[in-house]
């Protein structure tokens, strides 16, 4: 198996691992700002709360010697209450009042102990002080309430008053509760959003892996099968006469060879250069203009001379690729055609002989 394959498979399972433990870690805190967007509404209710019982407070201490503790609890009355909202009146533990439409009275004469079960919720009383309004949220038989209250003095008497809210009714009122709903919502919507384009994301990543493995591999196969061809073409130009300026010795092979292979016809032909600057140039346009099948030998008594070998070619095309390199005239010393007619090396010695007074 290939180990890089695996790390890549590895590498992909780690990063949507810890991707998605990144969301399931968002969407915790994101519960938990929720969460704490509710205890702070509760709180901010609270102190509303304060300021209403507060308000009652003053219409209380407004009443005068003259007043009576009915006229309290015809105060209290008035108020708005329902089955998830209280009010209490207490004096000396003993509870004056509890106003709900659903239990009316039912605890009249009760402690404030029976009403107020827990712990906290005593605690709270026996911290209230006198004028001073103040809230504390208390679970009161399984529920939670906003419980805002303070102690007056009536007639040389401490009475309790509070008002005591229903934490759900609060939290799933209307606004809030569709406010609530909708950052639940979001939030979950947001994550699962995140999640399927870590996962899209993932498969992309993977996609495109594997294509770049299979662009490696196509790459690699031509490297290997352009460093090949490359090593053929090398090897074929390696002793191509395109590159080669043989001696004069290799001649009566070259022509020899030819004949036994059947070449019908062979061109010669003879230059001769003033200089070896230009006898240079023109080695560097035969290599343009010449054809591949033209072979170019130094000639050993005069390095000037160059002599020529024409395989398949006739004098006419000889000459047109000549005049194509831009030789002068007077640079071509003679162009001699074999067909066929006597041995080949024989003519090719007998013409550099009567153009060159030479033996070749």
């Amino acid at each position: 198996m290939n180990p890089k394959k695996d790390n890549s498979e590895k590498r992909i399972l780690h990063i949507t691992f810890l991707t998605m433990a990144l969301l399931v870690g968002c969407l915790l805190v994101g519960i938990i700002y929720v969460r704490q967007f509710g205890a702070g509404a509760v709180q901010v209710y609270g102190r509303q709360q304060d300021a209403f019982v507060q308000l009652v407070l003053d219409q209380i201490n407004l009443l005068g010697e003259d007043a009576t503790s009915e006229d309290i609890t015809a105060i209290l009355s008035t108020m708005d209450s329902s089955s998830h909202k209280y009010w209490t009146l207490s004096e000396d533990d003993s509870l004056i009042f509890v106003k709900n439409i659903q239990e009316t009275n039912r605890y009249k004469g009760f402690s404030t102990a029976t009403f107020f079960a827990a712990d906290a919720g005593l605690d709270f009383l026996r911290a209230m002080k006198l004028n001073y309004v103040d809230h504390r949220l208390l679970s009161l038989d399984g529920r939670r309430y906003v419980v805002s209250g303070t102690v007056f003095r009536f007639h040389g008497a401490d009475y309790t008053i509070c008002l005591m809210t229903d934490v759900d009714v609060i939290l799933d009122e209307n606004a809030f509760l569709s406010a609530k709903i909708i950052m639940y919502v979001t939030l979950i919507m947001m994550t699962i959003i995140a999640g399927m384009a870590t996962l899209s994301l993932a498969g992309v990543y993977r996609k495109k892996q594997e294509e770049l493995k299979k662009q490696e591999a196509y790459i690699q196969t031509l490297n290997r099968t352009i460093e090949r061809l490359n090593h053929r073409i090398n090897k074929n130009d390696m002793f191509h006469p395109r590159w080669n300026l043989y001696r004069q010795p290799m001649i009566p092979s070259f022509v020899t060879g030819f004949e036994e292979k059947g070449v019908q016809e062979m061109t010669f032909a003879v230059l001769e250069f003033s200089t070896e600057e230009k006898r240079q140039v023109f080695l560097e346009d035969a290599l343009v203009f010449l054809n591949r099948s033209v072979l170019r030998f130094q000639m050993d008594i005069r390095e000037n001379r160059l002599f020529l070998l024409f395989v398949n070619a006739d004098e006419e095309e000889t000459l047109k690729q000549l005049h194509r390199t831009y030789l002068l005239d007077s640079e071509i010393k003679g162009v001699s055609c074999w067909k066929g007619q006597k041995d080949a090396l024989s003519f090719g010695r007998e013409f550099y002989e009567k153009i060159t007074g030479e033996e070749l």
